[in-house]
């Protein structure tokens, strides 16, 4: 389970990594996917080539949006990505 703007996992669940939440650049202020990526990102160093593929932000909170505080507006958002078995 993804959890955003946060750095916990609840009681009981297992962190299997935390970082960033991302999303696609917002041209159009259409329905986007939320992604959490981890806080150290790995390349494959057989991928080296830039053939203009899709690109990655990091959401910022927005004041309005969400509420401030506990956010501040233009603050990178976190996540957590938690399991339980």
């Amino acid at each position: 389970m993804m959890l955003p703007a946060r750095t916990k996992c609840y009681p009981g669940w297992t962190i299997e990594y935390y970082g960033y939440l991302m999303s696609e650049y917002d041209y159009s202020h259409s329905r986007h996917e939320y992604v959490c990526v981890d806080h150290a990102p790995e390349i494959n160093p057989k991928s080296y080539k830039n053939l203009n593929g899709a690109s990655m932000y990091i959401v910022q909170a927005m004041c309005g949006s969400l509420p401030c505080p506990p956010y501040e507006n233009g603050q990178e958002l976190s996540c957590v990505v938690c399991s339980k078995y």
